[in-house]
């Protein structure tokens, strides 16, 4: 066994090394450290302990940094093989479980560990520049890597149960939801009853808040950057993130034999409920009335018209939990119409983030599944330009995003007057930016998912995330206004991107379909 490992480790390492993205997304790692410096020299006039910002600055990126690396990288270590049919060949070649598991996910958790290590040194620069300690910076990245270790095991076991990357990949954003909501739920909930007298220091309860509270390294992290900090590095937060990726490693070897059983993936879904007779036959997507590639992809990307309900329905509930969050816990106005734009405010940013990552989704997987299942080159022999089935294809898939893009105007729409007034908001130049910078991400999804085997939209919401940095540091460099012309010079630069996109695309399937 250990040689099978060892043969599948050197392998990941060998592929690894050869490839440019790899060696790109240490570039734009590098690239977000120099900005965080950047950053932090240009707030220090203003703010002082320059250290304690720049490393602040760069501890928040690692952590976007290794969520979106988590999603797109350890969620498709068995899924891949599971697409491609060749566990069966591992199998065959004597490479038990457990072998396997150690085999792919070595060589990825080696390259995101190497990713975290790089930075070390450079990030000592916050403690001759002050306002930060040797020990925070220790405790900061021992709470890293074990975060990182965390979302290895637990990207193990979710591509190990689930048949194909995709699904994978929602169950891995699913569970860092609740590794994300869970822990905040606590804490507010802790800092709640204990402002009112309710809850007494010591009880189990008490005690119970105050650990789930603890194993989040975004509120760690927070704890770790206040001046008052000097625990001891391996906090509660380090010790069950580390737990957490053994006990998900386990399970993943324990259930691997029963979840690979069958590894070859089904045909394409025809969504949900397609099969049924009687008042389901509604949910059928029966046979192309109109253009076949927007029928198609409308029916087999989006979900046909049982996933347009099911959006409908989140999306309207999503609102009625922002206005009771927003009525019972967290609102402190009294006033009928500021509460009325505080609810509508969140809902506004979930939303656009919501319906952002839904757009870059569908637009790369409606790609991405021509590419792995090799039907580009019939496409591009069809009595069709090359633009019109790409864009045929985009519109049968984006049908079913706009319950939330209705939802998302309805909301702006709807808003009223003052603080959160969405035309005060688009009437200034940064409004304009930052919506810009919303709208690249499926457009660089959409390419990135004709070039890469995993993480399109992850990667793509990285660079949108490393530009909107990189420009607002040059903002502040520059001590640019809200409504300054270099603002509308780097809104016109990133449409720009966006439509070069359009041209790549074109480009990248009509090379393709030639292979």
């Amino acid at each position: 066994m250990l040689r099978g490992v060892l043969a599948l480790l050197e392998r990941s390492l060998r592929v690894d090394a050869r490839s440019w993205q790899v060696h790109l997304a240490r570039l734009g790692l590098m690239a977000a450290i120099y900005i965080s410096l950047s950053y932090a020299f240009t707030r220090a006039g203003m703010f002082g302990a320059p250290g304690l910002r720049f490393f602040q600055a760069n501890l928040y990126l690692n952590l976007a940094f290794m969520t979106l690396l988590g999603v797109g990288f350890f969620s498709t270590a068995i899924t891949e093989e599971k697409e491609e049919d060749t566990l069966g060949l591992m199998q065959m070649a004597g490479i038990g479980p457990l072998g396997i598991l150690l085999g792919k996910i070595g060589g990825r958790l080696f390259q995101a560990l190497l990713l975290i290590a790089v930075q070390y040194p450079f990030t000592l620069l916050a403690v001759t520049m002050g306002g930060v300690t040797p020990g925070q910076v220790s405790a900061a990245y021992i709470g890293l890597t074990a975060y990182m270790l965390l979302l290895a095991g637990y990207g193990l076991l979710c591509s190990t149960f689930s048949p194909r990357s995709r699904s994978a990949g929602t169950w891995m954003i699913l569970g860092i939801l609740v590794y994300v909501i869970v822990p905040y739920a606590c804490s507010e909930t802790l800092r709640y009853l204990a402002s009112r007298s309710l809850l007494t220091a010591g009880t189990t309860f008490h005690s119970s808040l105050l650990w789930v509270s603890s194993i989040s390294v975004f509120l760690q992290t927070g704890e770790i950057l206040t001046s008052s900090y000097g625990q001891s590095p391996w906090s509660v937060q380090a010790m069950s993130n580390l737990v957490g990726g053994a006990v998900c490693f386990v399970l993943a070897v324990l259930l691997f034999g029963v979840c690979t059983r069958n590894p070859s993936t089904e045909a394409a879904s025809r969504g949900l409920l397609t099969r049924q007779r009687g008042a389901f036959r509604w949910f059928s997507p029966g046979r192309p009335k109109i253009n076949p590639f927007i029928w198609k992809d409308f029916h087999f990307v989006a979900g046909g018209v049982a996933m347009v309900l099911v959006r409908i329905a989140f999306y309207v509930l999503l609102f009625f939990g922002c206005w009771s969050l927003a009525w019972f816990w967290w609102s402190s106005s009294r006033d009928l119409t500021r509460f009325w734009q505080e609810v509508m405010a969140v809902y506004q940013v979930l939303l656009l983030v919501l319906v952002t990552w839904e757009v870059s989704l569908i637009a790369a997987r409606s790609l991405h599944d021509e590419v792995r299942g090799q039907t580009l080159a019939a496409l591009v022999m069809l009595p069709e330009s090359v633009p019109f089935v790409v864009y045929s294809k985009f519109a049968g898939a984006l049908v079913a995003v706009l319950p939330g893009a209705l939802c998302l105007a309805a909301a702006s729409l709807l808003t009223l007057g003052g603080l959160y007034n969405t035309g005060e908001f688009l009437e200034e130049a940064a409004g304009w930016f930052f919506l810009a910078h919303f709208l690249v991400v499926p457009h660089l999804a959409a390419v990135l998912a004709l070039s890469l085997r995993w993480g399109a939209v992850p990667l793509a919401i990285g660079g949108a995330i490393g530009s909107l940095v990189g420009w607002v540091s040059l903002f502040e460099a520059n001590h640019v206004s809200r409504n300054g012309g270099f603002v509308w010079v780097g809104t016109f630069f990133t449409l720009a991107v966006c439509i070069v996109c359009h041209f790549l695309v074109v480009y990248r399937v009509t090379r393709l379909a030639e292979r």
